[in-house]
């Protein structure tokens, strides 16, 4: 007879699946929040308050699996803030299939010159759909505020995936005291003369991942500032604009540390620089640690690989003679390759009173069109693993380098002449170190 117990307890084990999917179903499709079902229309007028009623019924959801949907069309909103906690600890579904836009201004709209749609306070917030965020900056003049298009702020374990953004009148994209926060399949467009209009911004945040996106702004792809840990930025295709960037670092006090950065596997089309860590001169003192950039492919690039701790856009610091107190260490620039715009395809221009600490070049390998690379290197100090060894010229004896640093350089010249490049590869020697002042190498590595 022990079969009839089993029997019984198959049976009310497929009875409880049946009814709970069947509830479950029941619960998903009762859980759906169209904003137009709140009185949003596609229109010039502000949806503020319907998106909003939308947000609280779908946030206090206790159902489960409740979603947000905004449906295809063109929704304008003011400034609004989709606040949590949510119930069961979690967050809404966001899909957004729609155009959304700035509201015209006048008959109670209002725009902040901060944020312009936010997400706060939320735990397992996803936010996709084919949809457009178009700020609506940048397109008859100059705006008349640097708005940040998205923001989110204390979020953690979320998503932003699939979503596309276009001419923000600031930031696109900012993450702000984030943890957990994955970024992918984004599209950011903006002008190339558009100022400000960083593609994915991330300070105070940890453990944020920003991937397989194509970016391409006035200002950095993606930037990450201050009290960043943790951040890995991958697959991304960037341009124009600025490039990927650290920083900038230094501007206020207090600031807390960057560490724990990874660049990887991206491209950088037609930018002003391609990665790079910038500090403002005189700042208070903080630290920038332990960050990589490696398998990065430049086309056409004026800056591939800089570090700027005397960072000054449009010149106009008030400390501009005050040395850079952002302590910047640990720092791999690993197989990058491709084009330079211009004959200075590396600098490396440290503080002179917090110089640069193991800063690591291996296998770089950059064209400069028909004229050598040149690099230029300042307040750099060891323990360093700097280039001094590019690949020897075809036919080259192999004890050519080894008679000292002049014949290293002469050979490096020579080699910079035949090629039109400054190639760099593993295993690199150092036969001295400037440690002070700055060293310029016009075909020639002097060391």
């Amino acid at each position: 007879m022990p079969s009839i117990p089993k029997a019984l307890v198959v049976f009310f084990a497929v009875a409880a699946l049946l009814c709970g999917g069947h509830a479950h179903r029941k619960d998903h499709a009762a859980s759906v929040y169209d904003v137009t079902q709140y009185g949003a229309a596609p229109s010039n007028r502000d949806n503020r308050d319907a998106f909003l009623a939308a947000w609280r019924a779908a946030c206090g959801s206790t159902a489960g699996n409740s979603t947000l949907v905004f449906p295809k069309g063109t929704f304008a909103v003011g400034a609004v803030q989709f606040e949590g906690p949510c119930a069961n600890r979690g967050a809404p579904a966001v899909v957004i299939h729609g155009v959304l836009q700035p509201c015209a201004g006048g008959g109670g709209c209002h725009l902040s010159d901060d944020a312009w749609i936010t997400f706060s306070g939320l735990n397992n917030l996803l936010i996709t759909g084919d949809c457009t965020f178009d700020g609506q900056g940048h397109r008859s003049g100059k705006p008349k505020s640097k708005t940040t298009t998205l923001v989110l702020e204390d979020v953690t374990n979320s998503m932003l995936r699939g979503l596309a953004f276009v001419n923000s009148r600031g930031f696109h994209v900012n993450l702000r005291r984030c943890t957990g926060v994955v970024a992918e399949g984004l599209g950011i467009h903006a002008p190339a003369a558009s100022r400000n209009t960083d593609g994915v911004h991330v300070g105070h945040s940890r453990h944020v991942r920003i991937l397989d996106s194509v970016i391409g702004t006035g200002d950095d792809c993606v930037s990450v500032g201050p009290g960043s840990v943790d951040v890995v930025v991958s697959g991304v295709t960037c341009g124009p604009g600025h490039g990927l960037s650290v920083g900038s670092l230094g501007k206020d006090g207090g600031e807390q540390d960057v560490r724990g950065l990874v660049i990887r596997n991206c491209t950088v089309k037609g930018t002003t620089n391609g990665v790079r860590i910038k500090t403002w001169p005189g700042s208070p003192p903080s630290r920038a640690s332990n960050i990589t950039f490696e398998d990065i492919a430049m086309a056409n690039v004026t800056n591939p690989i800089i570090i700027d701790q005397r960072y000054c856009p449009h010149d106009r610091c008030s400390d501009a003679d005050k040395p850079s107190q952002v302590q910047i260490s640990d720092v791999t620039f690993r197989r990058i390759e491709g084009t330079s715009s211009g004959p200075l395809a590396v600098r490396l221009l440290c503080s002179e009173e917090r110089p640069c600490t193991g800063v690591r070049l291996d296998d770089i390998n950059l064209t400069c069109g028909d004229v050598p690379c040149r690099s230029e290197f300042s307040n750099v100090r060891g323990p360093l693993v700097p280039v001094v060894a590019p690949a020897p010229a075809p036919g080259s004896s192999p004890t050519a380098a080894a008679g000292g640093e002049e014949e290293e350089a002469d050979v490096a010249s020579r080699v910079s002449q035949q090629l039109g490049r400054l190639t760099w590869w593993l295993p690199l020697t150092v036969r001295g170190f400037v440690q002070e002042g700055t060293t310029k190498t016009e075909g020639r590595l002097i060391f």
